[in-house]
């Protein structure tokens, strides 16, 4: 069978590499989580290919790969370091599970159109801003209001497709509010995003309990030539057990 895999992977490196868009990002979260993820993007069609110089430390380590031949619906996570890799399917990581317990009331969500986003890396950008609020009840603790806003600068001067999943619509949460906001997104902010900065304020009793806010840049945009085997795992990699396969204990 190994030997069947890397005759695959040796004719994938043969054929001739397709025109593809790379690009560099960087991730800063303040708040709550305090973290930082930089890394590389190269997408052609629904290939993805990201390249983590900084994780999260959870789910992606520093140095890891992720891989996906859906635009992101399904990843492969490549750790170099142990040649091994694990699989995820992100429409499952969904709190849908939570619905029974996560009751939301007084849902709003609202989408401004800002006008001209001004030049970013060279591009013409536009401006949305779409905000979001509902007041949340979990279980028998006090009630808190939830406030979210995501801003985002966008450009039709590059394809949209090449937006990777971590910029794109995962799925439905199973909580309403949420799920408007990701409709509003998905819906409404047009092009590939540049930048976007997402802030979450929870408050209860009169006080803010969490806050949060991340900012997300793009740089070095490129179209490039890339060859079939970037997005192929390894032939001597082992296949593991996802995160979340070993937090469930299977």
């Amino acid at each position: 069978m190994k030997s069947f895999l890397s005759s695959v992977v040796i004719v994938l490196a043969a054929l001739p590499a397709t025109a593809g868009i790379t690009y560099d990002f960087r991730t800063v979260t303040s708040g709550l989580q305090a973290s930082e993820q930089v890394g590389h993007i190269t997408v052609d069609g629904t290939n993805v290919r990201l390249e983590f110089d900084t994780g999260d430390g959870v789910m992606f380590r520093n140095g890891s790969v992720v891989l996906s031949h859906n635009s992101g619906a399904t990843i492969d996570v490549l750790d170099p370091q142990a040649k091994s890799f694990w699989e995820l399917d992100l429409s499952t990581l969904n709190a849908a599970a939570l619905a029974d317990m996560v009751k939301m009331t007084n849902e709003k969500v609202n989408v401004r159109d800002a006008g001209d986003g001004g030049t970013i890396e060279g591009f013409s950008t536009k401006h949305k801003v779409i905000t979001a609020s509902a007041d949340m009840n979990i279980g028998t603790a006090p009630p808190m209001h939830l406030e979210l806003t995501m801003e985002s600068w966008t450009t039709d001067k590059v394809p949209t497709d090449a937006a990777a999943f971590l910029q794109r619509r995962l799925g439905s949460t199973g909580l309403p509010m949420l799920d408007k906001l990701i409709v509003a997104q998905s819906e409404s902010v047009k092009g590939f995003p540049l930048k976007q900065v997402t802030s979450m304020k929870v408050a209860q009793g009169g006080g803010t309990m969490i806050e949060m806010s991340s900012t997300t840049n793009v740089t070095n945009v490129k179209t490039k030539p890339v060859a079939p085997a970037t997005f192929v795992v390894p032939a001597d990699y082992r296949k593991t057990a996802s995160p979340v396969q070993r937090m469930m204990g299977q």
